[in-house]
């Protein structure tokens, strides 16, 4: 389960995930209708389909006891017993605040930091890796849950909870691999906030990057063409009173990171093509996450995501080794993003390498038929290559992609 120091990089699973008042009773989620014992069942069926090594929460109630009933009841169950928690700070004295659990088996906690109080806490946390030799690789998990609500007001409340975080960082985590998450309450990548975190000219030591861009970056908010992209809401009708309605049709949750991390420059790198919002199918759009009946996970879990809260978790993967460089780690792993997934005209593909190289592409169909056959060059950093499927019949597909190392892997593409 520790970090492999046979010179083969390990995987760390990360998941962020909004609970909706976890523990925390109000006028419109009350004991009946956001029951705490009926919540930690649908967690347990939600980590059926994702289990990371790393899950941080926003929206868990004020009570200092909640953490570790949370690890009791939904992590350390079945036998296992080696998830750990800490608890966030609560300076702003908000009646929400953030947490996370962790791996104990591959992560060792090294520290807790709060990065700023205006509205509610921000909450840093630092991990060091088991059997890692070296003793310098070191992961920060910064969780923030920004302002709710539309209108400028609100958005300057979302941008000035940014500002002092870029700032914190900039003095504290300079060059550091960093993933920034929680739910943001962003409307649109135009959005101040989002602009703070992400711009390279004010921070360039410590900007943050969206797995998803560019394809997922935009006005996503009730924006059909970010289908595959939105988080919130669960819930196509108000019928609990406790949930946010209106069908999925925003993009509220987030796992940034850092330049860092994009590139693996410090031991750590991001699997491209991990990143992923939980249950959505692409099909989603003003409706709700289990009806019509979802694809992309069991029928358990999407009533799961329907009951528990009216956000999905966000997911993405990271692989990390003591001893190998960035070149190495490239050279370990096969990164590539696939978008859109269900596609009806078009395929994107965008590699992720260090070297320039060949990619050889097949596209079978369900019978093993070879429906589409390319060989391109990829170019150094990343590269987009199309494939047009305009003339293929709806249906299940694998693509199949090797490198110029021989590395293979092969993803599930959906026609519509």
């Amino acid at each position: 389960m520790g970090l492999s120091l046979s010179g083969q990089p390990d995987t760390l699973k990360v998941m962020q995930y909004n609970l909706l008042n976890y523990g925390n009773n109000t006028s419109y989620c009350t004991t009946t209708n956001n029951n705490i014992n009926d919540k930690n069942g649908y967690i347990r069926t939600i980590l059926t389909a994702y289990y990371p090594d790393i899950l941080t929460v926003c929206e868990m109630g004020r009570s200092t006891s909640l953490p570790t009933e949370f690890l009791s009841n939904n992590l350390n169950i079945n036998g296992v017993n080696y998830w750990m928690t800490s608890a966030g700070s609560n300076s702003a004295n908000s009646s929400l605040t953030n947490c996370i659990f962790y791996n104990s088996s591959k992560l060792t906690f090294a520290g807790h930091h709060t990065a700023q109080t205006y509205t509610r806490d921000v909450d840093v946390y630092d991990f060091r890796f088991k059997n890692d030799a070296s003793g310098h690789i070191v992961l920060t998990c910064v969780i923030a849950h920004l302002k709710a609500g539309t209108g400028s007001d609100n958005e300057t409340k979302r941008k000035t909870m940014a500002e002092n975080i870029m700032r914190y960082i900039d003095l504290n985590y300079r060059e550091s691999n960093i993933l920034i998450m929680g739910d943001f309450n962003l409307y649109t990548s135009a959005e101040p906030a989002y602009q703070t975190l992400t711009n390279q000219t004010t921070y360039p030591s410590c900007y943050f990057i969206d797995p998803l861009y560019p394809y997922g970056v935009g006005g996503w908010n009730n924006n059909s063409a970010y289908a595959d992209y939105h988080t919130q809401s669960t819930h196509k009708n108000n019928d609990s009173n406790c949930h946010s309605s209106g069908g999925m049709d925003d993009r509220f949750d987030f796992i940034l990171m850092s330049e860092n991390i994009y590139g693996g420059r410090d031991g750590i790198r991001y699997v491209g093509g991990s990143y992923n919002a939980l249950g959505n199918d692409g099909l989603r759009f003003n409706n709700s996450i289990n009806n019509p009946a979802n694809h992309a996970v069991s029928q358990a879990v999407a009533d799961a995501l329907y009951r528990n809260s009216d956000h999905i978790p966000v997911t993405m993967e990271l692989i990390y080794s003591d001893h190998l460089d960035v070149n190495e780690l490239a050279d370990n792993k096969l990164s590539y993003d696939i978008f859109p997934n269900p596609a009806s005209s078009e395929i994107n593909l965008r590699f992720y390498q260090d070297n320039l190289g060949k990619a050889n592409i097949l596209l079978y169909n369900t019978l093993g038929q070879i429906v589409f056959s390319e060989s391109i060059s990829v170019n150094d950093c990343f590269s987009e290559h199309v494939i047009n499927i305009e003339n293929l019949p709806k249906g299940f597909y694998f693509l199949k992609i090797t490198n110029a190392d021989g590395l293979t892997d092969t993803s599930k593409i959906v026609v519509e």
